[in-house]
């Protein structure tokens, strides 16, 4: 199961950046209305989803909301995430998950990542600009997973750049723990409290500028996550609603 910060609201991660230029602001304007009505109709996310479209968030201070599809049988984590159906959901080793977030920066180290010793993985030790092209940059930095060259992708008139991140082939029993927990938790970013869901997680970043706002959805897979559950998982994100 997807697993985050007990400390946080639950919030999915999806990084999805809206384009500042006039032309996304354009199209994100004419398409409004039609979202809106789109954000009206779905359905809220439930413990197990029944097909259709699910409204996910609000996010960060733009109050950013999503409408994905939720596929049947998946599991439904309130306003932020969904896994695969049980009994695999986003575990090791052939598990697929969704989340969409925001975040406030990012942690050299994510097994040891409880920089203050407050037990919660609140702030990043990494300075990271306020931009896209800034969190991206410095996810190809850190040497302790490894990324894909990022490309440019535009998800509902918003442009943003796409990247993979690999995770170390690790269980994590080692990494720092959060207040009240005995098991260890690798975090990548800071803020949103979604962690490696299992060794060797592989994490496919879609960071979006929406109004200023870095927007993030996140595909969670394995290397033997069948590829039927991948292309599902990304048509999911490739027709997303933003509002």
């Amino acid at each position: 199961m997807i697993r985050c910060r007990r400390q946080l609201a639950p919030i999915i991660i999806l990084m999805l950046i809206a384009s500042a230029c006039a032309g996304s602001t354009s199209s994100a304007l004419a398409t409004s209305g039609s979202t809106t009505s789109d954000a009206q109709a779905a359905k809220h996310v439930t413990d197990v989803l029944k097909g259709g479209r699910y409204l996910f968030g609000p996010f960060g201070d733009t109050r950013s909301t999503i409408v994905a599809t939720g596929p049947k049988g998946w599991v439904g984590y309130p306003s932020w995430a969904m896994d695969g159906p049980e009994p695999v959901r986003a575990d090791a080793p052939t598990g697929i998950g969704i989340s969409f977030f925001t975040a406030n920066g990012i942690y050299s180290d994510p097994c040891h990542w409880d920089v203050q010793g407050t037990g919660g993985a609140d702030v990043g030790d990494v300075a990271v600009g306020p931009t896209v092209d800034d969190l991206v940059a410095a996810l190809r930095a850190n040497e302790n997973y490894t990324s894909t060259a990022p490309s440019s992708v535009t998800i509902d008139g918003y442009a943003g750049q796409e990247l993979e991140l690999q995770l170390p082939d690790d269980p994590f029993t080692k990494c720092d723990n959060e207040a009240g927990d005995d098991s260890g938790h690798a975090f990548v970013f800071a803020g949103p409290g979604l962690s490696a869901q299992g060794p060797a997680n592989r994490w496919h970043l879609y960071i979006l500028d929406v109004d200023g706002t870095r927007l993030i959805a996140v595909i969670l897979s394995y290397a033997k996550t069948p590829q039927a559950d991948l292309d599902l998982a990304r048509h999911i994100i490739e027709t997303l609603d933003i509002t």
